[in-house]
């Protein structure tokens, strides 16, 4: 039976070619094409690597170590209340001291002042305004430490707020800073976070907020520092990791 055939139909794959009888010539290069040869620039030029085999040993790859950091615990929600009760306590506790110093020691209740936490829990007066002696300095640490609601308020808030920012996320939040017991002192001033403020009073409106203390003084984090922190917990056995 004889195929059909089409104009689609390809011939198989070992069908001979029938030699041509055509004979090639070749014709002689014109003068313009022989100037255009002439001046013609290679494409490309190949320059060898002195890193090649025939060259000198290529430099090794540079290895860069790149520390991401924790992320956001699971605690974090929970351990954010705990701070924010506790800072109520503590503007509650603090009320009650101006209001008595205001009795017993009206000379300083007039001066601007703020107090924070040392690392041994002892009150600490910051001369925020510059306007206190070294006898006022001296009287109103006394008079603050003299004050154990305030003062355990003050601690409480201090352990709080460290645990909150160990809880947060490196990348995005709080955990970009380190907060410890050693540096709270001279990151966290908390009277201008406990005292009431006209809202027209742009006065160091900075200092009004935790979150603006800590950007503007805080220690920013490190892969020692957060190592530093896990070992911190691991001591206490308490754990805000995810």
């Amino acid at each position: 039976m004889t195929p059909p055939v089409s104009a689609a139909y390809t011939p198989p794959a070992n069908t001979s070619l029938m030699p041509s009888g055509q004979t090639l010539v070749v014709q002689p290069l014109t003068d313009a094409a022989k100037e255009a040869l002439a001046t013609a620039s290679p494409a490309a030029v190949y320059h060898p690597s002195p890193s090649g085999p025939a060259g000198t040993t290529a430099k090794p790859p540079e290895v860069f170590d790149t520390w991401i950091g924790r992320s956001q615990s699971r605690e974090f929600p929970r351990l954010v209340e705990i701070a924010s009760g506790a800072l109520s306590t503590l503007k509650a506790s603090f009320k009650v001291f101006e209001s008595t110093l205001a009795v017993t020691a009206p000379d300083l209740a007039a001066k601007e002042y703020g107090f924070t936490v040392e690392a041994d829990g002892s009150l600490k007066v910051r001369d925020t305004a510059s306007q206190l002696s070294r006898t006022d300095t001296r009287r109103l640490t006394e008079l603050l430490n003299q004050s154990l609601a305030l003062k355990t308020a003050a601690v409480a808030y201090r352990n709080a707020a460290i645990d909150t920012v160990d809880a947060d996320s490196v990348q995005a939040g709080l955990g970009f800073y380190s907060l410890t017991n050693e540096n709270f002192a001279r990151t966290i001033d908390l009277a201008p976070l406990l005292r009431q403020f006209d809202p027209s009073d742009l006065k160091r409106i900075e200092d009004r907020l935790f979150i603006t203390q800590l950007s503007y003084r805080g220690e920013r984090a490190t892969a020692e520092t957060e190592d530093a922190m896990y070992e911190r917990r691991a001591a206490q056995r308490f754990s805000v990791q995810v």
